[in-house]
């Protein structure tokens, strides 16, 4: 996948508001906030937030999200000065930027995936929307344009460079999609815009999904007590032919296990309908390597059979690839070994990102934390194929045949399951019977499609469609 990067222009002032419009409220967050939320959300990495007017007061508006920022002291000369500090604080590695202005709130993370997957597509180093002929922002441009880019002055930012390249367009239907919040009644009338789409009935979500990739634990179960309604949710989709795969994060157990689970809650699941993070790593790695390739697993018996089965060698020595996952045996010496391997040049995997692990005592270091200490002793980020990451969605997907637009995500966890289906562009219907609180959701940078208290209650609102 190629790595592209966010750079959002929050430095200018504003003498129509009184003070920076980046400040102005959007749903309960800053609309700097709310922009980079949705750089975020769409999977760009890094998102770098330019800096300027009210400098101090915008970056307390990111409060603690992930994002870096590049102070453009210079903001009166010009947009082009914000886009050359972003520029500048780029990594080597990164293959094009998607530059966003904060004055568009409407703008989501779907018309910036297909910016990205436009450019990808074509090979064109310039990528932008177009609404009834007219082009628009964001835009994203090719790291090959980047020396281009830094040598623009004055306020045309990339707008100098349109039309002396070759282009790739994204059409888009709605012009409030890229309305600007230019006037203080162009914010009023965007705010007024936006809570009437926000309220948009399950009538229109559910009927149009067909496939379902849906959590188990905390969605499907507690601990060893099944959720209130299992065997109507499973019944129901059956009734309604909607397709799905139970999928997890957790690689320490075999799909059997979890069959099991569910039949001794009364409810019979195909194998092929159950997806662990181990069976998506193994997946992913048939995928590049051929069977017999020597693989050094750190993680439980699911792991290690999922990638058997693949047809996978598990080694001490001489491994081509490092799997990681939860591991409550874990010991100095395993990471030992393990950091030896990732030195010497062997690949390094994560079943899952997830940082902590709910045990009877409360949450524990997780997978998240190996990680962690793996990619501290070796300077080695992993590769991480586990929810939030698209590679265990795309697994389901292809086990199911699903579509995009077909497809929609069931989960507890906002910073997993949600998290995931959002950057992908799937429907998402959070349930709040597993980690999640209200209180969570209040302050998530982004929202599911639909928030319901569990299963039952889904199928309760489905039933009515």
């Amino acid at each position: 996948m190629s790595r592209v990067a966010g750079i959002l222009l929050a430095a200018g002032g504003s003498t129509r508001f009184g003070r920076s419009k980046q400040l102005l409220d959007w749903g309960g967050k800053p609309l700097v906030a709310h922009v980079a939320d949705v750089a975020l959300a769409a999977g760009l990495d890094p998102v770098v937030v330019v800096l300027g007017c009210e400098a101090e007061a915008v970056r307390a508006a990111l409060a603690d999200r992930p994002v870096r920022t590049a102070m453009n002291w210079r903001w009166e000369e010009g947009m082009s000065t914000s886009v050359r500090a972003g520029l500048a604080v780029l990594p080597l590695d990164v293959e094009a930027a998607v530059f966003l202005q904060c004055d568009q709130p409407l703008v989501g993370p779907d018309l910036v995936r297909r910016l990205v997957a436009r450019w990808e597509e074509t090979g064109a180093p310039i990528a932008h929307p177009v609404c009834e002929g007219r082009r628009a922002t964001p835009v994203l441009f090719a790291r090959s344009l980047f020396p281009e880019l830094a040598r623009v002055t004055g306020d045309q930012g990339g707008r100098a460079l349109i039309g002396r390249h070759p282009t790739a367009t994204v059409e888009v239907d709605d012009p409030d999609l890229l309305a600007d919040v230019d006037t203080p009644e162009e914010y009023e009338r965007l705010i007024e815009l936006q809570d009437a789409e926000s309220r948009v009935p399950a009538q229109t979500l559910l009927p149009r999904l067909r496939y379902l990739i849906v959590d188990m634990d905390g969605v499907l179960w507690r601990g060893d007590r099944p959720a209130p309604g299992l065997q109507d949710f499973f019944a129901f989709l059956r009734e309604r032919d909607v397709r799905f795969v139970l999928a997890t994060n957790n690689a320490s157990k075999r799909p059997d296990q979890y069959a099991e689970k569910l039949a001794r809650f009364g409810v019979e699941v195909p194998m092929d309908c159950i997806l662990t993070s181990a069976q998506a790593t193994a997946a992913y790695l048939a995928e590049r390597e051929p069977e017999g390739t020597p693989v050094h697993v750190i993680g439980g018996e699911g792991l290690r059979a999922a990638l058997t089965e693949q047809g996978f060698v598990l080694t001490e020595k001489g491994a081509r690839y490092v799997v990681v996952g939860w591991d409550p045996d874990l010991t100095w010496r395993k990471l030992a070994r393990a950091t030896l391997l990732i030195r010497k040049g062997a690949g390094f995997i994560g079943t899952n990102p997830d940082r902590t692990f709910p045990s009877e005592e409360g949450l524990v270091p997780g997978n998240g934390a190996q990680l962690a200490a793996l990619e501290a002793a070796t300077d080695v980020p992993p590769v991480v194929i586990g929810k939030p990451e698209p590679w265990l969605y795309r697994e389901a997907m292809r086990r199911m045949g699903a579509t995009v637009e077909a497809t929609g995500v069931v989960g507890d966890r906002l910073d997993t399951d949600i998290l995931g289906g959002v950057r992908l562009g799937l429907a998402t219907i959070l349930v709040l019977s597993g980690i999640t609180t209200e209180e969570d959701l209040a302050g998530s940078p982004f929202r599911p499609d639909l928030v319901c208290a569990d299963i039952g209650e889904l199928v309760r609102i489905w039933s009515t469609i």
